[in-house]
Order: C-alpha cells, then structure tokens, then sequence
C-alpha cells in the first residue's frame, strides 16, 4: 500500500459523488511489489473512479474490519483494519 489510509481517504474520498455500490468478489490485483492481493467486499465507487470497499472477518475470538481504498484500475492504495467489539447483550 502506497500512502496512510487517512491521507488517501482526504486525496480521493471524500467530497465525491458516489456513482455506484455493491458486492466484489475476490479479484486478483497484482500489487507495485510483486506480490498479489484479493481485494472482496461491500464497496462504495466514486466519480474519480475510486472505489472504497469494506469487509469483516473473525480471526479466533477477534472480529476485525477492514478498510480499502482501490485506485481505477482496483488496486489498493490504502488500507485500514481494525478489531471490533462483539455485540454484549
């Protein structure tokens, strides 16, 4: 990933109009670095061609989200992940 999630998310996110959104299944991009990523979930595309995409997972006991942001050709230029609380009754 080339840039901090927030900084990309200020360059190509926000103040865009969104132009469509929906489910990507996993899609091999070739990253800068040689190696490859699978870029899946619910997304949000922008006019500058921008997609942002959202996914969750758990990992054992930790559920996670996580953030990406893919440039016009779907690679991804920035990503965010996090550890989410489960729901407490």
């Amino acid at each position: 990933m080339t840039e901090l999630f927030s900084e990309a998310f200020k360059n190509y996110i926000l103040n865009q109009k969104v132009i469509s959104w929906g489910f990507q299944h996993e899609t091999r991009v070739l990253l800068p670095n040689g190696y490859n990523a699978f870029p899946s979930g619910y997304y949000t595309e922008y006019e500058n061609g921008y997609k942002i995409i959202i996914s969750g997972a758990t990992l054992h006991k930790t559920n996670i989200q996580e953030a990406m942001i893919l440039d016009p050709k779907g690679i991804p230029i920035a990503r965010d992940t996090e550890d989410t609380k489960p729901y407490e009754f």
